[in-house]
């Protein structure tokens, strides 16, 4: 094919690979399903600038339609102060001419973007085959084996890593060559042995510039159907330890692998088409006009939900009631224990809450009693600072951990046998009846899933004093809570009882990282109820009385039951409290559910 009239690359292009990596942003999977933003890879660059560049790599909008400001225009949501703040607030030349003009680009419309072609692309223009379906779905289906975590019955080959894995797939793999692309088990066989090798070919092979690099690669990660976030948080959770993965480059030179194969055999029908997508990938990546004008019809939205916002802050607090509160509730600031939050509130006006992120400010990799799996009990986009595990090293304790690991590999393997290919359909024909009753069970909801009831977490190896007191004091701090303290305190993380749904995490705590939230709220109490720790916490202005009780919770969000782990610290003494406010609780539960 013709070459371009701009020179092609003569290095390979590393860097060019790692930028696109971190332009994408990091998709957790369902064990861990927290919402991460998915303009994260653009945070360095103004709006305007981050439309410009999604819309040539993905074809997407970066902001509502027109329609939704013109609506909040006309209500008056947006007035007419936050479209001129925000015009003030657009640099230089990108500024609007008048607010006349920009109210005519809200009422007016604007087209999708699209984005620009790739070669698959332009070989299914000139062929009339799907190729960039057929390359997404090859993919896809290694990808589900490759990236499996326990699921699939049959684990995928992933010894070398993902691009050395794609390959030993690929080269056996007629499925492209019975749809037309001649040779490519033999293609791929003969591709070099890492990715960076791969990369460089291939965008010499493709006559890519240097100035094109960058947004083409970025367009090729984002055509992969959300398995290069999924790679991009491999790297990610790696950054925070002080590592890195190369899963994303693997993906990287997958895809472009599939590119230099497709330019191969149809280079001559789609010579002319290619050199002029080359030069629009290699083009400066400058916001358009309308690009401008939505970024400033976003400030003005932005601007009065400020404006909106600082008249409630602005209000007179509420006053607050006479006397030491009977009992102040901490939970997360999840929509869902909001909700409860509010019908706690107005049980008695002795009750006090709190909003804070269920975590508690404890960041912890945290093993299961009888596990060595550590879950990330914290935020996603953070690295845990102490590891911790469920009960002690007593005889008593080291015997029941050893039976739950038997029980658990037995469940499992239960598991297993029902739905394996050879065993399935026996297993429903002889024991299929057995479990009507349990159906009818679960189907009306007369069994609920009761809370976790390991035994009390506790951090390995212990932390050291000053460690465990400047814990205390920044969590107590960032709560708000350094004065005034109930007779008793409960620290309420929230899960959800579920059964065979693969999005249970979603439905768990995000902060706790998909996880529920009791082994934060256990190990937090924990220390506040350390007498070292208090006296400690007097030292720093933080006076906790001595009759004050931290306990532990978990809030069901899905049931509103509410349970407490009052056997990690027994307090006699309390007894009287903590039944009234079971009482509160379980009220509670009632007003929310209702």
């Amino acid at each position: 094919m013709p070459i371009p009239t701009i020179a092609p690359a003569d290095v390979a292009p590393p860097a060019a690979a790692t930028r696109a990596a971190l332009s994408i942003p990091p998709l957790w999977p369902l064990a861990a399903s927290v919402a991460v933003n998915p303009f994260l890879g653009q945070s360095g660059e103004p709006l305007a600038g981050a439309a410009a560049r999604l819309a040539r790599v993905a074809g997407v909008a970066a902001t509502m339609p027109r329609v939704w400001f013109a609506a909040r225009i006309h209500s008056g949501d947006i007035r007419d102060d936050d479209l001129m703040a925000a015009m003030a607030a657009a640099a230089g030349w990108s500024r609007p001419a008048s607010l006349a003009e920009l109210k005519a680009a809200a009422a007016g419309d604007r087209p999708m973007p699209s984005a620009l072609p790739t070669v698959a692309d332009l070989a299914a223009a000139a062929s009339g085959v799907d190729w960039p379906g057929l390359v997404a779905e090859r993919i896809g289906l290694w990808a589900g084996g490759y990236f499996d975590e326990g699921q699939a019955l049959w684990a995928a080959p992933r010894s070398g890593g993902a691009y050395a894995a794609w390959r030993s797939f690929a080269s056996h793999d007629l499925t492209p060559e019975i749809a037309g692309l001649r040779g490519f088990a033999s293609f791929v066989a003969r591709l070099p042995a890492t990715a960076d090798l791969a990369v460089a070919e291939a965008v010499r092979e493709l006559g890519l510039p240097d100035a094109a690099l960058d947004v083409y690669l970025h367009r090729l990660l984002m055509s992969l159907g959300g398995w290069a976030q999924l790679a991009r948080t491999r790297l990610w959770e790696a950054e925070l330890v002080g590592g890195s993965d190369p899963t994303v480059t693997d993906l990287l030179a997958i895809r472009l692998s599939f590119e230099a194969a497709l330019v191969a055999q149809y280079a001559p029908a789609m010579a002319t088409v290619w050199q002029e997508a080359t030069l629009a990938y290699a083009g400066p990546v400058d916001p358009s006009r309308d690009d401008i004008l939505d970024s400033v019809l976003q400030e003005a939205s932005e601007r009065a939900a400020q404006r909106r916002l600082a008249t409630v802050l602005a209000a007179p607090p509420a006053q607050p009631g006479r006397g030491r509160a009977a009992l102040q509730a901490a939970f997360c600031i999840d929509v869902r224990s909001e909700i409860f939050r509010r019908a706690l509130e107005g049980i008695d006006a002795r009750i006090e809450t709190l909003g804070f992120a269920g975590f508690f400010g404890m960041r912890v990799a945290h093993r299961r009693f009888g596990s060595d799996v550590e879950e990330l009990r914290l935020p996603v986009l953070l690295g845990p600072t102490f590891l911790s595990c469920s009960g002690d090293d007593a005889p008593a304790t080291a015997r029941r951990r050893a039976a739950a690991r038997i029980t658990a590999r037995a469940k499992r393997a239960w598991g297993r046998f029902k739905l394996a290919a050879v065993s399935s359909f026996a297993f429903v024909e002889a024991t299929g009846p057995t479990y009507v009753g349990k159906l009818l069970r679960d189907g009306l909801g007369l069994a609920r899933s009761t809370a976790p009831n390991d035994p009390a977490p506790r951090p390995t190896p212990p932390l050291d004093p000053e460690t465990r007191l400047a814990t205390a004091a920044a969590v107590l701090k960032a709560m708000s809570l350094t004065a005034g303290f109930a007779r008793l305190v409960v620290i309420a993380g929230h899960g959800a009882s579920v059964v065979n749904n693969p999005h249970a995490s979603a439905l768990d705590c995000g902060a706790c990282g998909g996880h529920s939230g009791e082994v934060n709220a256990r190990l937090l109490v924990g220390l506040l109820n350390d007498p070292a720790v208090r006296g400690g916490l007097a030292g720093r202005g933080i006076a906790i009385p001595a009759d004050t009780l931290f306990i532990a919770a978990l809030h069901d969000t899905t049931t509103d039951a509410v349970v407490l782990y009052e056997a990690d610290h027994p307090a006699p003494a309390h007894a009287a409290d903590i039944a009234e406010a079971r009482r509160w609780l379980a009220a509670a539960g009632a007003l929310a559910r209702g």
